[in-house]
């Protein structure tokens, strides 16, 4: 009976973390189409357009959110589809969702939205979300 347990916290783990990347991805998009732009690919062309009149720090800036945005759906398949290794690859994101201030617990995407004059609660409510994922891909997976 013991063994079953530690099996479906795995798959619940696996998941939350695997919906919550796919809302995120959904919301990206919405709010692109709200926007009236194309998902990604509208945000891919003024990326490249922005980096023809500025370079340095903002190449880097704009390579490694485009990295991010780019393992943020790969981790949500794999999360979905159980792959182990998947662990590592949040583990990675972490500095990365931090930096770019994209919460794995995305929900609080929408209460950003909703409460604007909240920055510090939110902030601080990302920082737990890593801290949170970290944890629990650590402790059950």
């Amino acid at each position: 009976m013991k063994a079953v347990a530690p099996m479906g916290r795995y798959r619940m783990i696996f998941l939350v973390w695997g919906s919550l990347d796919a809302f995120y991805i959904v919301w990206y998009c919405i709010n692109s189409w709200l926007g009236g732009r194309t998902p990604y690919l509208s945000d891919l062309s003024s990326t490249i357009a922005l980096l023809e009149y500025q370079g340095g720090v903002n190449l880097v800036t704009a390579l490694l959110s485009w990295m991010l945005q780019l393992s943020i759906i790969l981790s949500c398949f794999m999360f979905l589809f159980r792959a182990r290794r998947v662990k590592y690859l949040a583990y990675g994101q972490i500095p990365f969702r931090l930096f770019f201030l994209i919460p794995s617990v995305s929900v609080l995407l929408l209460a950003a939205q909703l409460l604007p004059g909240y920055s510090l609660v939110l902030l601080a409510m990302i920082i737990a979300s890593e801290a949170l994922k970290a944890w629990s891909l650590w402790k059950f997976a």
